[in-house]
């Protein structure tokens, strides 16, 4: 009868382990950022979990980082420990699926790229000394570690490595693209013209099974205001360009790339953004509507086609507001692209508008009165709405749906403000502070939800304020459906992940504590 009731306990603390949903890594000395967490992908199947942290100070010299692993119910799979010199800080870790690269940064040594798999084998590494850095690469390094801010310039490339990009060495400020294996060794590299009299930068914009594209702004200077946008689309296999496409002139008027991705039902490249009026000025003047564009995997341009605020997307949106008057001349930037069964495009995205900063203006007065100076500037991003644009197999606009969310500030470090729509809403994505958070998919159902922070945490007027309020935006089998699901958080500290279908995943870092608690939580709606 004892080995039945052990045989019952075991199988009953086995149903429950299968079935946590929720997790406690404890010994967490410091999570410098929530950015260090992710989830494990295989098949396009989200299978786990993993999160990066300092673990302890081992001696006078080095540090101790753990890596843990859950399965998708955050079931404890597998953990290793790496040992760093103390000096050596942490800018970035990316997963690909397959192994992770981390990002080191030494301010004698220089960088060093290590590569790691599940199991906590180094795979490879790879040093840059720091004579070999560009001074515009560590000028940003230096910007990101003072203003405690993401250093985002590795991507994945599949689970075959990683694609970063940098500034070269040039005189004048140009960019590089390089390629490395899983192994850290570098496979290719394409970088901008040494000669260029012009100043070149570069923002990835999205990397597919083969292709990179890639948006290149060319200036004669860093103050001025008048710059030329450019698509470049790479050949991921060999790092060859394919095609550099202008996105316009002041005589033709200029378009601003807001978002690029591979429409496998039509074989091309498809990119969206905004366009603007011949002469106008793509830093201040408000945009003529939103265009779209396609381009051949061989890079011969497809055409474009234009979507104006008036004429055709006020047909399904009113561009004012309840008393009759222009809506402020908001931005749109696009987070996502979703495409369903049905061959229909739906592009999600969220407002944002560059507007003086009360805060920042006090702040400047202030450290100026106490003879100091400070970093703020004197301009700030407003979030506005989320936004759901929906176009049929045939490129015909559907639907233009706007998803109320309170609106919040974010002030901007000194000199941004001379800065245009499409350099401000990368820049907000680099420090992770639009309110969009992620897309779940179920690309075999065709279910689709995109995750959102609302600030207004209130469920109605009278109701008391929640912890956390998210929002989701449902796509299920073509239909848009919205909702608000209230969450409770114990900690100040917190952020949101996917989940496996129908779930997200809450953490909270409880600094006193040295502590993080995950958890699933239900999507009901």
């Amino acid at each position: 009868m004892k080995n039945v009731k052990m045989l019952l306990f075991a199988l009953l603390m086995s149903v429950l382990s299968v079935n946590a949903q929720q997790a406690s890594v404890e010994n967490v000395l410091n999570l410098r950022t929530a950015k260090h967490s992710g989830q494990i992908i295989e098949n396009n199947k989200l299978v786990g979990y993993f999160i990066f942290f300092t673990k302890e100070k081992v001696d006078k010299n080095n540090t101790a980082y753990e890596i843990e692993m859950f399965d998708d119910n955050y079931n404890p799979s597998s953990n290793f420990e790496i040992l760093r010199p103390k000096n050596s800080i942490l800018l970035e870790m990316v997963y690909n699926g397959s192994v992770f690269m981390l990002h080191f940064y030494d301010s004698k040594t220089g960088y060093e790229f290590v590569t790691f798999d599940r199991s906590g084998d180094m795979k490879g590494s790879k040093s840059i000394s720091k004579d070999e850095i560009s001074k515009w690469d560590l000028n940003k390094v230096a910007m990101n570690l003072q203003s405690a801010t993401e250093n985002i310039s590795i991507y994945p490339n599949g689970d075959k490595g990683f694609i970063r990009s940098t500034f070269t060495k040039n005189k004048k400020v140009g960019y590089e693209i390089v390629a490395y294996d899983n192994e850290a060794n570098e496979v290719w590299s394409y970088q901008s013209n040494e000669s260029s009299d012009m100043l070149e930068m570069i923002e990835i914009n999205d990397i597919s099974a083969n292709y990179l594209t890639a948006t290149v702004t060319k200036k004669k200077n860093m103050t001025t205001r008048e710059m030329s946008n450019y698509l470049l689309l790479l050949n991921l296999s060999d790092g060859s360009k394919i095609t550099e496409i202008s996105m316009g002139d002041d005589a033709t008027g200029l378009r601003s790339l807001l978002k690029s991705f591979l429409n496998e039902s039509k074989k091309n490249i498809t990119i969206v953004g905004e366009y603007y009026k011949p002469n106008d000025d793509i830093v201040k003047d408000k945009s003529q509507g939103l265009f779209m564009q396609e381009i051949s995997l061989e890079g011969e341009d497809l055409g474009v086609t234009n979507y104006a605020w008036k004429g055709d997307i006020d047909q399904f949106v009113s561009l004012t507001d309840e008393d009759g008057k222009k809506e402020r001349p908001f931005y749109a930037f696009f987070h996502d692209v979703i495409v369903s069964k049905n061959g229909h495009i739906f592009l999600i995205g969220e407002q944002f508008l560059k507007q003086v900063s009360a805060g920042g203006i006090a702040m400047q007065i202030a450290a100026g009165a106490l003879g100091g100076s400070t970093n703020a500037s004197a301009f700030e991003m407003l979030l506005g709405d989320m936004i759901v644009v929906e176009f049929d197999e045939k490129k015909n606009l559907v639907d233009f749906k706007k998803v109320e969310k309170k609106k919040t500030n974010i002030i901007l470090p000194s000199g941004m403000g001379i800065y245009g729509s499409t350099t401000l809403g990368y820049y907000i994505k680099s420090l992770g502070a639009f309110d969009y958070s992620f897309t779940s998919r179920n690309n075999e159902k065709d279910y689709y939800d995109v995750i959102y922070i609302d600030a207004n945490r209130k469920e109605d007027d009278k109701s008391a304020k929640s912890d956390l309020m998210v929002g989701v935006i449902s796509i299920k089998a073509g239909k848009v459906t919205e909702n608000r699901i209230p969450i409770s958080c114990e900690s100040k500290y917190w952020w949101i992940q996917p989940g496996k279908p129908g779930y997200i995943s809450v953490s909270e870092y409880y600094r006193k504590e040295n502590k993080i608690d995950m958890r699933l939580e239900k999507l009901t709606y």
